[in-house]
């Protein structure tokens, strides 16, 4: 069994706790398990005044990088409701999860601070007040996997896009397959570099979540 990253990567945890510890020192680091969590109070800002704050909770599961971070919060403040981006088990979406991990700031716990999870609980502010989010926003579920996975693919099929999942989500991808593009082409003549190219970035696990959540 894989070591968990913070006991195989000593030096990220320390980035970690260096990180939080200078930009968010109202949030705590716990270390549960197998997986680290940070906790505590984490403030929404604009020109270095702080106009809100939040209880929250980050889980960076055991294989993070990996996998994305969990972002929870845990005041109950907001409603666990689609139109507040919050799934009925308390887990937020301040991203579609596919997106941050194809992204090259993916191993920055500050970058993922300063960015999805402010730009959320500032989105979060403003609804509490009738206005409209600030910035671009995923559709909740579904929807938002669907444009999400349609953008990095280039199709907007949605047969497409679940077959495409269903070969991230194998242990190995083969060339002889049909390409899921339904070009009628085998993969290795269409869009097998691509698929490799995803499938380097995206876990076999993560797409497969992503698929079943697409299926129901």
């Amino acid at each position: 069994m894989k070591r968990p990253w913070h006991h195989s990567n000593p030096e990220l945890l320390q980035r970690v706790r260096d990180e939080a510890g200078v930009r968010y020192p109202d949030l705590g680091i716990f270390i549960e398990s197998d997986t680290v969590y940070l906790r505590g109070s984490f403030p929404i800002e604009h020109e270095q005044e702080v106009l809100d704050r939040y209880s929250i909770e980050i889980e960076l599961p055991a294989d993070w990088p990996a996998s994305a971070p969990i972002l929870r919060e845990t005041g109950g403040r907001i409603p666990w409701v689609p139109a507040r981006h919050v799934n009925p088990n308390g887990v937020a979406c301040p991203l579609v999860p596919e997106e941050w991990l194809l992204s090259p700031q993916r191993e920055s716990l500050l970058a993922f601070l300063d960015g999805p999870v402010h730009n959320f609980f500032l989105g979060q502010s403003l609804a509490e007040h009738g206005e409209s989010w600030p910035f671009g926003e995923r559709p909740h579920g579904k929807p938002g996997l669907l444009q999400s996975y349609g953008e990095l693919l280039g199709t907007t099929d949605e047969l497409a896009i679940l077959r495409y999942l269903d070969y991230l989500s194998r242990r190995e991808i083969k060339g002889h397959w049909d390409c899921p593009c339904r070009s009628g082409q085998r993969l290795r003549s269409c869009h097998l570099a691509h698929l490799q190219q995803l499938r380097q970035k995206i876990p076999a696990s993560v797409a497969a979540a992503a698929l079943t959540a697409l299926k129901k």
